[in-house]
């Protein structure tokens, strides 16, 4: 079995039981599919599996690191993954900042995405353009508004793939 299967069965057991919002599809369909879509950069594809691992899972950094070894990643490897993953792990989050309000948190999350680095942004990317379909489908009273922000988000977070960063746009100003 390649590393990456190894990985795709490891991250399949830490999210199992877990279901896509207002579906019957496991969540791992949208890992892979971000995964998939992230797969235009070194190592998009392993850091758009374990994306959310940090987020919505008991998985911590060292966990992940182990796991990556054990699946055949190289120090190296499992290094520019897991900082991807922590790039993209929400940090203003309402557990951590309880007395701030919700557009504070937002604002401080788009600040910081901003410098996040161009790997992780890419994986970003797939994992908004995954949100927006996601959204078109089992959420269009939100959409219009979910689409303006994520517009204003792209405008500062810009290092990662070009294309997959223009297709995003294009994606976004075809429905508003």
């Amino acid at each position: 079995m390649t590393g990456r299967k190894k990985l795709i069965t490891w991250v399949e057991q830490q999210h199992k039981g877990q279901l896509i919002r207002k579906t019957t599809l496991p969540y791992v369909h949208h890992l892979k599919a971000v995964a998939e879509m992230a797969d235009v950069a070194p190592l998009g594809y392993e850091i758009g599996l374990c994306h959310d691992l940090l987020e919505d899972t008991t998985v911590t950094t060292d966990a992940l690191r182990q796991a990556l070894l054990k699946c055949g990643y190289s120090e190296a490897e499992t290094l520019v993954i897991v900082n991807g993953v922590v790039d993209l792990t929400n940090v203003f989050t309402k557990k951590a900042y309880p007395e701030w309000k919700k557009p504070v948190r937002k604002n401080k999350e788009a600040e910081r995405l901003a410098t996040i680095s161009p790997l992780a942004q890419t994986v970003k990317y797939a994992d908004l353009m995954y949100n927006i379909d996601w959204m078109l489908t089992f959420d269009t009273k939100h959409v219009k508004k979910y689409l303006r922000e994520k517009k204003s988000l792209l405008k500062v977070m810009s290092k990662g793939d070009h294309s997959l960063h223009l297709k995003l746009m294009r994606s976004i100003d075809s429905v508003t």
